[in-house]
């Protein structure tokens, strides 16, 4: 084996010359990878999809492998550094989103299409882009050098898109397979001002359904009105409970056990960059939920747990009717230290009191993660993003959204890292996904010299 100092020495010129200079081949075997379909919601392009993956593994030099656990399978590959080296264990995603109606999407979405510096196709940013680029950097070492500067195992998910139901399992079952000191994920996108980052958390999530029911089919409201009782009013009744009119949660214990910030978690989200006007004004708004005032933008998703109606299902709105069943779904974003279960078990214990003809069920829940962002992998990380780009990334503490982070934090027990390698406006899970080609090559250097950073 080859120590790290010695394999750069091995390439012509910086990684970052190397990806340019092979930058049509590495875009048209993207292209190609990204035409297989994986849709794992409906199945669609399965089980091709993951015997595809296996072998973008295997071009990379690693020794291929599939773990199945169930559901979609999981696809890995592994290759040993020098001894000694550190094991980083890199996690992706095979599968998709299903691409929604066609007629809003400007090229078909498994047609991948360059166009205007950018390719569009489902899957560009999420996820076959960015663990692409970690796939062909350790290409380009088995390609120049015979070796990798660290232990290397790859670890590309079927089912993320699904909650990745069996991933905690099947790692478990296999554990001395992922006995690494660090995991590096790529998901999600750069910082929205376009600047890379480096992430440390993310939130978890409990999902739920409430349900009332009423009389055994829909009935006029005329003939029946103030005779049957209308679930819709119940179900709405019921959801009223769980917060004031100020937007407080009112259920008993919802924040215990959360873990605050971080001194330097809060002195890093106060570094940010953030244009508040701009970003509200996106999204057609003018000013921040009151009930959290006080409270900055950062904090807001990184440090407080949500309570959010996600819909409601009810009657007809063109119909004079009472309804028989009425229908919520609520996302309950969880922080640190926040315990699925036992959010969940409050949340039944409130309803049982003020709405209990409402049944609760509990569709998922996978808690929070979050690393120290003054951990010692960090600096190597933004080293990698500086050598390439010339500039110190952003530090995130922790996204707002949810990924099966905290498997590799609780189950594996070691450091998780962020590295977002897409464009902020990639729009994935929409129409018109798309990957711009300078972060994909950046990307694909940034994993190279990730690589050595580690290695050394």
């Amino acid at each position: 084996m080859t120590d790290a100092a010695t394999l750069r020495a091995q390439f012509p010129g910086t990684p970052h010359a190397l990806v340019h200079e092979r930058q049509d081949e590495l875009l048209a075997g993207l292209m190609e990878y990204l035409s297989q379909p994986s849709v794992s919601a409906t199945g669609e392009g399965f089980p091709d999809a993951t015997d595809r993956a296996l072998e973008e593994v295997k071009r990379a030099g690693l020794t291929p492998s599939v773990l199945d656990g169930g559901g979609r399978p999981l696809v890995v590959g592994h290759r040993a550094g020098p001894e000694g080296a550190p094991h980083v264990l890199i996690y992706g995603h095979y599968d998709v989103q299903p691409t929604g109606p066609r007629e809003l999407w400007d090229s078909d979405p498994f047609v991948p299409v360059l166009r205007d510096g950018r390719i569009w196709g489902r899957g560009t940013g999420d996820n076959k882009g960015q663990h692409y680029a970690h796939l062909q950097a350790l290409r380009l070492f088995d390609t120049y050098a015979g070796g990798l500067p660290c232990t290397v195992t790859v670890l590309l998910d079927g089912e993320e898109e699904i909650g990745s139901p069996t991933l905690a399992d099947t790692l478990s079952a296999h554990r001395e397979r992922f006995d690494c000191d660090l995991v590096v994920w790529s998901d999600r996108s750069v910082h929205e001002s376009g600047e890379w980052c480096v992430s440390h958390g993310v939130r978890g999530m409990l999902r739920l359904r409430l349900r009332a029911t009423g009389p055994s089919r829909p009935l006029h409201s005329g003939n029946f009105g103030n005779v049957a009782p209308n679930p819709a009013w119940r179900l709405v009744q019921a959801l009223a409970s769980l917060k004031d009119p100020s937007g407080r949660v009112l259920v008993e214990g919802f924040d215990d056990g959360r873990e605050p910030l971080s001194d330097a978690d809060r002195a890093a989200f106060a570094a940010l960059p953030l244009d508040l006007p701009e970003v509200l004004g996106d999204i057609g708004l003018t000013e921040m939920d009151p009930a959290f005032d006080g409270l900055s933008f950062y904090e807001r998703l990184a440090d407080r747990p949500t309570l959010t109606i996600n819909g409601i299902t009810s009657g007809d709105t063109c119909r004079t009717i009472i309804p028989d069943t009425a229908e919520a779904g609520i996302d309950i974003r969880l922080t640190a230290g926040h315990d699925p279960q036992a959010v969940f078990e409050r949340v039944a214990a409130h309803l049982r009191t003020h709405a209990p003809d409402v049944t609760l069920t509990k569709l998922g829940g996978v808690p929070a993660s979050r690393t120290p962002i003054d951990n010692p992998h960090t600096p190597k990380v933004a080293r990698a993003i500086s050598r390439v780009t010339g500039r110190d990334p952003l530090l995130i503490p922790a996204y707002g959204g949810t990924l099966p982070d905290w498997i590799f934090t609780g189950i594996l027990g070691v450091p998780s890292i962020g590295l977002p390698l897409a464009n902020h406006d990639q729009a994935n899970h929409a129409p018109n996904e798309n990957l711009r080609v300078d972060y994909f090559l950046d990307a694909t250097a940034i994993c190279m010299e990730l690589l050595l950073e580690l290695g050394s």
